[in-house]
């Protein structure tokens, strides 16, 4: 079983409020799980937020979309990690983002099929980058994660998740996707300030849809070489 973690809260400092607002029409959350829909993810998808008060409206808004919530410490994100997979028991997990409206679900649907295949502790295609920002995969196991929540200690590990494994690469067996020079690598695809959402609807309105159809079957057909 494999689930899909989304970590988001409403208090960000360049976009407060980011997650829920429209991009396309619809909140931006709804966008990121409407896209892991489409993936072969057939179990859970939790939101792990926050306690604080700031962000009710946010788990208001995913039970009503109908995704689970976790909520832990501000700034500890491994803990609410380590929270939801002990509320949702999975052999592996994805790390999601919740400012990356449009996620390539086939890119899941890939990293899922190496983590059948291969002894790994992670499948990322982030270690190295060659994927634009917004199409960011990490699938980790649980039973590393778990093992190794005690030695991830320093604050700047305990908030960006994944980074210790990459720091300690050398102790974990990583696949890393890598993506050839079809892909912009000028394109962004995630939301930090509210100046990228418009900015990323109107691209997506130029072009996206058209860019976003043929790239999963470029990928795909570069996989299966």
């Amino acid at each position: 079983m494999i689930n899909a973690i989304i970590q988001c809260r409403m208090s960000s400092k360049r976009f407060p409020g980011k997650v829920l607002s429209p991009f396309m029409g619809k909140p931006l959350l709804l966008n990121v799980v409407n896209r892991l829909r489409k993936t072969k993810i057939k179990s859970s998808i939790i939101l792990a937020t926050s306690n604080e008060i700031l962000d009710e409206p946010l788990v208001v808004y995913a039970k009503k979309i109908g995704i689970d919530v976790v909520r832990g410490p501000r700034d500890d994100v491994v803990k609410r990690y380590i929270l939801a997979l002990k509320k949702h028991k999975c052999e592996a997990f994805f790390r999601i983002c919740g400012d990356s409206p449009l996620l390539f679900p086939n890119l899941f649907d890939y990293a899922i099929s190496i983590y059948n295949k291969e002894n790994v502790d992670l499948v990322s295609n982030v270690f190295p980058k060659t994927f634009p920002p917004g199409m960011s995969v990490e699938l980790i196991k649980s039973s590393t994660f778990i093992k190794n929540n005690k030695n991830i200690v320093k604050k700047i590990d305990r908030e960006h998740v994944t980074k210790y494994f990459y720091d300690n690469s050398k102790k974990f067996q990583i696949f890393n996707i890598k993506c050839d020079k079809y892909v912009n690598p000028n394109l962004d695809l995630t939301v930090d300030e509210i100046k990228d959402l418009r900015n990323l609807e109107t691209w997506y309105l130029k072009k996206g849809k058209k860019y976003m159809k043929l790239f999963p079957i470029k990928f795909s057909k570069m996989l299966i070489k």
